[in-house]
C-alpha cells in the first residue's frame, strides 16, 4: 500500500541519494550537511494513490518544515492514518483532504490539536456534520473552511461558536431551506464570505435573521441556486455589510436578456458594489439601472416596493420613445396625369429613367416629357 513517504520520494526525490547544495559567497564554498533532503514547505501530493501514513521515522524526515499539505484525491480510508501524518506537522497552516472517502468514524486523541491550521479543505469527503464539529474544536485558529459536495441537508446547531472562521465554501450541498444556512451564520458569527453556489436554495424569506446571524458578511455567492422570485433578491439588502454578490444561472433570470438581468439586479440590491465579479458598479451605471427599473415596472399592474422607493429618489419618468435614426429609403408620391390620380412608392435612390420605367405601366402612357419626370424626381429627392 503506497504511503505518504513513498509518495514524497517518488515526486520529490529519495533522501538516500541527496543532492549537494553549494553556496558561493565571497569565493568561499560551503556544503550543506550531507544526507539531508531539501523538501519544499508546500507538499502537493494529490492523486498519488496514498493509502496509509507510513513509518513514523520516515514521516518525521519527510515532513520536516512542511506548512501546507495537499493530499486530495488519494485512497485514505481511515482517519487514524491522517492523525498519524498530522502529528508530524506542528507548523501546518493549510490542509486539503478532499475526495478521500473515509470509511471509519473520526476519533481524535485527547491531546490532538491543529493549533496552527488556518485553512481546511474537506470537499467531497462526506464527513458527517457532527464529526466536522468535533474536528473544528481542535482548530482554534481556523479562518477558511471548504465543505462542498458533502451531502449536507440538515445542519444540527452546535453549542460551540467558531469566531475565527471568516470564509466558508458550502457549494453543491443539498441544503435548500434558508434556516439551515442560518445555522452556519450562528456557528460562525464573524463570517465575511459565504459561497452557496449550486445549493438548491429557492427562497431568502422575509423573516430571515440576516443581520442577526450574518452581521459581518461582505461576500455572498448564490450562483446556480433555485431562486425564482424577485422578493428573494430584495431581501439580500437585509445583510447589513454585504458589498459583493454573485447571482446568475438561476430560474429567476430565464426570461430576461443579459442587459435587463444586470440592470434590474443592480437596481434591486442597493447595498451591492460589485455584481458577478465585474468592475465596481459606477454611480452612472447604478442611476441608469434604477431608471431602467422604473420604466420596466411602470407598465406592470403589480409593482414591487423597490419601485416606489426609486420613484421617491428619481421622480416619475416618461417611457422612452423608440426613435429610428435610419435614413428614409422609400417615399410615397401622388401622381396626377389628366384624369388619373394615384399614389406610388419610389425608392429615393432611383434614377430618372428608372422612375419613367415604373410609371409607364401604371398610367399606360409612354412618358416622353422630361419636364414631368424632373418634377417627379424633385419631389422624390425632397423627401
Amino acid at each position: 500500500m503506497p504511503s505518504l513517504p513513498e509518495a514524497v520520494d517518488k515526486k520529490y526525490g529519495d533522501p538516500e541519494n541527496p543532492v549537494t547544495e553549494v553556496a558561493c559567497i565571497a569565493l568561499q564554498l560551503k556544503r550543506s550537511k550531507p544526507g539531508r533532503q531539501r523538501l519544499p514547505s508546500v507538499l502537493i501530493l494529490a492523486d498519488c494513490d496514498i493509502e496509509e501514513a507510513g513509518d513514523d521515522a520516515e514521516l518525521q524526515k519527510r515532513c520536516d518544515g512542511v506548512r501546507e499539505l495537499d493530499i486530495a484525491n488519494n485512497k485514505l480510508k481511515h482517519w487514524h492514518e491522517v492523525v498519524k501524518i498530522l502529528r508530524h506537522l506542528p507548523a501546518l497552516s493549510f490542509l486539503n483532504l478532499s475526495f478521500n472517502r473515509f470509511e471509519t468514524p473520526l476519533i481524535l486523541p485527547d491531546d490532538f490539536q491543529l493549533g496552527t491550521l488556518t485553512r481546511l479543505v474537506l470537499n467531497g469527503t462526506s464527513i458527517p456534520w457532527h464529526e466536522l464539529i468535533q474536528l473544528l474544536q481542535r482548530t482554534p485558529r481556523l479562518e477558511e473552511l471548504h465543505v462542498s459536495m458533502n451531502g449536507y441537508e440538515q445542519l444540527k446547531r452546535s453549542e460551540h461558536k467558531y469566531p475565527t472562521v471568516n470564509r466558508i465554501h458550502f457549494n453543491n450541498n443539498p441544503a435548500k431551506d434558508w434556516q439551515q444556512i442560518e445555522v452556519l451564520g450562528e456557528m460562525f458569527p464573524r463570517l465575511e464570505a459565504l459561497v452557496l453556489a449550486e445549493c438548491p436554495i429557492a427562497e431568502l424569506p422575509d423573516d430571515g435573521h440576516y443581520s442577526e446571524y450574518f452581521p459581518q458578511l461582505r461576500y455572498l455567492s448564490l450562483n446556480a441556486c433555485k431562486i425564482t422570485e424577485w422578493g428573494s433578491v430584495y431581501n439580500i439588502n437585509n445583510f447589513p455589510l454585504l458589498s459583493e454578490l454573485r447571482l446568475h444561472n438561476c430560474p429567476l433570470y430565464e426570461n430576461y436578456n443579459d442587459s435587463d438581468r444586470r440592470s434590474l439586479t443592480i437596481a434591486a440590491v442597493w447595498r451591492v458594489k460589485r455584481l458577478n465579479g465585474g468592475a465596481l458598479i459606477s454611480p452612472k451605471e447604478r442611476e441608469d439601472s434604477e431608471r431602467r427599473f422604473i420604466r420596466y415596472y411602470m407598465q406592470h399592474e403589480h409593482k414591487p416596493v423597490r419601485y416606489y422607493e426609486l420613484i421617491a429618489l428619481h421622480g416619475e419618468l416618461y417611457p422612452l420613445v423608440d426613435i429610428s435614426l435610419k435614413p428614409t429609403k422609400e417615399v410615397e408620391v401622388k401622381i396626377v396625369y389628366g384624369d388619373i390620380v394615384l399614389t406610388h412608392r419610389f425608392n429615393v435612390y432611383l434614377k430618372v429613367l428608372d422612375v419613367k420605367k415604373q410609371l409607364e405601366p401604371v398610367v399606360s402612357v409612354v412618358l416622353k416629357s422630361l419636364e414631368l419626370s424632373l418634377k417627379i424626381m424633385a419631389l422624390i429627392k425632397a423627401n
